[in-house]
This record gives structure tokens, sequence and C-alpha cells, in this order.
């Protein structure tokens, strides 16, 4: 026992491994796919990602070296925060050294958020993949362990949508006490998992930087550049780009013409017909629905798009506008009324609320219906009294 640099006894979690750099992957780039199970309200690419790769074989001889090492927080969970925008398929390996009393097999509780495979010596002891989104997950596992020196190898990977939490939990449930250390290789630095946070990074705000520059004719490269970041951020279905399909169907009903060619103007339709307006339409992509202001985003701006184009059919509804406009104001008056009767439940988070207020002033400069202009209208007073 006195190889191993850390006692384990029953009920202790492993809490130190070394670990390697991240391997990404996008995910479903070019598959349309079919709106969110209305059950579940899982997305399409988590179905697609769980049929496909959670009971794949993974090989342990192309696994990346690790060499940081990585401590778990207060309760025993490895971590590794991230965001991305899109469906992105992360993988990432872990190595720890158990040393055992005697040879036999010792019991674990495995957890993970995403998917779990273990190795011990360099065959396959364990998988456990149930990939559901940022949720723990347990199951108990029996892990064969020689006398003396065991190196495990562990393979962690999950699907990224939007914010992502891709974790182990891995704790021993046997009677006869373990050692652990780090295998033998260079550290380079060391991390507290509960110190790691997801790097956010929006880029909605180009297509409203972009509508000031149009209201104030200011011309030029910049506004070209600003265009062409929202429609390709819009294009992908990045999470967040309902913020800027609003300013740019704002730039549609009320600049067009304005300076851009006939060719980007209708580069600004099609991206628009292209988009998918909420989750029961087609498509395979990381978008956030359910939060208030999203919510709001996504109502606003199917039914303002519908209006644009009330003849043309919308690809991934297969509806034509005017029926979009229809669904989209009947979940308008439903928003409307529960915030009138209660008030907005992100009133008080200072980057929730203008987000809100996109959505709300949209509405309230360019709704056809009298009732969703005066509604919108006087929520944005009310709030700015």
């Amino acid at each position: 026992m006195s190889q191993g640099d850390w006692k384990l006894v029953q009920g202790d979690a492993l809490t130190r491994f070394l670990f390697s750099a991240a391997k990404t992957e996008r995910f479903a780039e070019f598959y349309t796919g079919e709106g969110a199970d209305p059950a579940t309200r899982e997305s399409f690419c988590r179905d697609v990602f769980r049929q496909n790769l959670a009971q794949r074989a993974v090989d342990s001889a192309a696994a990346l070296t690790c060499n940081e090492a990585v401590i778990a927080d207060e309760h025993g969970v490895v971590s590794f925060p991230d965001f991305r925008p899109l469906p992105f398929h992360v993988q990432r390996w872990l190595a720890i050294d158990l040393y055992a009393p005697s040879t036999g097999t010792f019991a674990f509780r495995l957890g993970t958020c995403g998917g779990v495979r273990v190795w011990c010596e360099g065959a396959q002891v364990a998988c456990f993949t149930p990939f559901t989104r940022n949720l723990m997950q347990h199951t108990d596992v029996e892990i064969p362990l020689r006398a003396g020196k065991n190196s495990l190898l562990i393979h962690l990977d999950e699907l990224a949508e939007r914010e992502l939490i891709c974790a182990l939990h891995m704790v021993y449930l046997g009677a006869e006490a373990l050692s652990a250390a780090f295998p033998h290789t260079q550290v380079l630095a060391e991390h507290q998992c509960a110190s790691q946070h997801p790097v956010v990074s929006h880029t909605n705000v180009c297509a409203s930087h972009l509508l000031t520059l149009m209201q104030q004719r200011e011309y030029g490269p910049q506004a070209e550049a600003l265009l062409y970041s929202a429609l390709k951020h819009i294009s992908a279905r990045e999470e967040a780009s309902v913020f800027s399909v609003l300013p740019l169907l704002q730039i549609w009903r009320c600049h067009q013409g304005e300076y851009f060619s006939d060719v980007l103007f209708r580069r600004i339709k099609s991206t628009l017909m292209g988009y998918r307006y909420w989750r029961d339409e087609r498509g395979c992509d990381a978008m956030r629905f359910d939060t208030e202001n999203h919510a709001l985003a996504f109502y606003a701006a199917q039914y303002l798009a519908g209006q644009c184009f009330p003849d043309e059919l919308f690809i991934a509804s297969c509806r034509k506008g005017r029926e979009q406009q229809a669904i989209a104001k009947a979940r308008l008056e439903n928003w409307l009324s529960v915030v009138e009767a209660q008030g907005l439940a992100e009133l008080n988070a200072i980057v929730s609320y203008p987000v809100d207020y996109r959505g709300l002033s949209a509405l309230a400069l360019m709704a056809d219906d009298a009732s969703l202009r005066d509604r919108a209208g006087k929520l944005i007073k009310g709030v700015q009294a």
C-alpha cells in the first residue's frame, strides 16, 4: 500500500486524475433532423447522438496524452464545463493508478454527465453512456484489479449543447482499502474543478450594431462585415441567434434597398426563410427555447417573419408565412397574458431584461396587430416606470 500517494477507503471518491486536452468535433452539421421530442424536450441532435455514438467501440490506443492534473470539487466530482453555441462532440481522457492489496474485483459507483468508459491495464472494464444532458447518472460496477499497481484509463464524452458539464464521479464501495497515485508522467499544471467556469461567447450584438449603423446612414465596410457575420450566425442556428433575427427583420422591413445590393437582400430573405423558429420545427442544433426571454424572442421573430412573407414557404416548418404568424400570435398572447398578470420573471436580471426588451420593442415597432403593439408598448413603459 505504500506505493500509492493517497488512501482510498469505502465511500471515498477518486478526486485526483491526470487529464488530456479536449478533442472536439462538430456534430451533425449537415443533418436537417426533426423537431424536439415533445415528451422529453430533448433536442433531435441528442437523440441522434445517443443512437449512433452511445454504444460505439472506443479505441483506448487512440487516447490523448494525459499530462495535467485535475482535483475534484467538494462533492468529489471532476467536471469540465464549457460552452458551445453549436452541437459539438467533446471527448477527454483521464488517467490514475490504483494499488490493490490482493487480486480480486472491487466495487465502484460510477457517475457521469455524458458517457464514461474505463480500461484497466488495457482491458475495458466498464461502459456507462446515458448521455442525459448536464444530469449526473450513476451505476455500480465491478473492476478487476491485480495485487499491486493497476493503471486505469478513463474516457469521457458528451454532446455539447450550449453550456456543457462533462463530469465524472467515481466512488469506491469496497471494504478493503486501496491506494491511488498519479501515473508516472510529467504533470504540467494543476486545476481545481470548483474554480473552472465555462467561457460564453455570443456574436448576436452584430445584427443590432448593424441596425444602428443603418438607422444613422453610416454605411461602409464595417456594415458589410457585420451583415455577413450576422447571416453566418443565424444560418448556422447558433445559440442566441434568435436575438440577431429580430434586428435583421427590422432591416428587411425598414431598410430594404438601402446600401446593400439586391443579392445581399435576397440572402437576408433566404436566411430568414430557412431559420428554425421553434422547437417543433425541423432542425439539428443547440438553440435554447425555454427561458422567458428566449421564448419571447422566438415568438416575436416567428410572428414578424410570417408577417413579412405571408405567402412564402418556411423551410424548417413547411408552413406558409401567414400560418407561422397565426401560430406565433397565439403564443405571444399567452406569453403576454402571463407576464401582464405575474410580471417579468427576469426583471431583476441585469443581462436578461435588455434581451426581453428586444422582443417587446420589435413587436411594438413592427407588429401589424394593434393589440400586440399596444400590449408590448405598455409592458415597456411599465418596466421603465
